[in-house]
């Protein structure tokens, strides 16, 4: 129990106390005990790792991400483990492997870690081929590894360069999803609808659509507190997309919504 609290500290030190350094050696020191237990070093492992990618130590994160890979194959915490470790093949630019992780982990028995690993190998086969220019798709990598190191304008950055010098390119809607979740992390939560809107708009046949009508009916329903408005975006997701991944989740706050007696 020490030890699950001691890398909860380490969470909330490197991610919301912006005190990293702190996190990592509460996680070492919690990896010295004496007989802890496999699957608790497994997960403070994990959480070491993503702190380690938060500071760009992308390659100390693989080499942990690949020691619990190797010490629970067949378990949920190795194929989360295979899954960042894709990931960070991704953000590196080596989209083939990172892809033939992520097919790999696509029948996943973890709902989660197989709903991750269809996003991003949607993302890969969706933009990046060997017989195009893989330009784009290594700068989208980068700014999505910026964005998850809280390097903001930084990712932005890099998203608008894709746009200036490739206008109308396929990662279009990925850039704007990209930026509304940046504009949510900050707080910007009109910035964050615009841009949202504007995937629905203009790429309602692209594979984000769905997305998008999902991260707006939330918004009107938790943040904005407008049932109308969240119903609304709720139904057009489950009549256009209705093989959506969302679609589950968004009939059951239509329905509650709606007043449906759901028992």
């Amino acid at each position: 129990e020490t030890a699950g609290i001691a890398k909860d500290l380490a969470h909330a030190q490197a991610f919301y106390l912006q005190a990293p350094d702190d996190a990592i050696a509460t996680l070492e020191a919690v990896l010295e005990i004496p007989a802890l237990y496999d699957r608790m070093a497994a997960l403070c492992k994990l959480e070491l790792g993503d702190i380690f990618i938060f500071q760009d130590n992308i390659w100390d994160a693989s080499l942990l991400f690949s020691q619990v890979e190797l010490d629970f194959k067949d378990d949920v915490f190795g194929h989360e483990a295979k899954f960042r470790n894709a990931r960070i093949s991704y953000y590196a630019g080596d989209f083939d492997w990172a892809q033939a992780q992520l097919d790999a982990l696509k029948a996943s028995t973890s709902k989660l870690i197989s709903n991750d690993a269809i996003d991003l190998s949607l993302i890969i086969t969706d933009n990046y081929a060997m017989d195009t220019i893989s330009e784009p798709m290594w700068l989208f990598a980068q700014a999505d590894l910026l964005s998850t190191q809280h390097r903001y304008d930084e990712a932005r950055v890099k998203l608008d360069s894709i746009i200036a010098v490739w206008p109308g390119h396929s990662l279009a809607d990925e850039i704007l999803m990209t930026q509304g979740h940046m504009a949510l992390e900050q707080g910007d939560i009109d910035t964050a609808l615009t841009m949202f809107q504007e995937v629905v708009d203009l790429h309602f046949d692209d594979i984000l659509a769905d997305d998008a009508l999902f991260e707006l009916g939330k918004l009107y329903e938790d943040q904005l507190a407008d049932a109308e408005a969240a119903s609304s975006y709720f139904e057009q997701l489950l009549f256009d997309y209705p093989n959506s991944l969302h679609a589950v989740e968004a009939r059951r706050r239509f329905r509650a919504m709606r007043g449906d007696d759901i028992e």
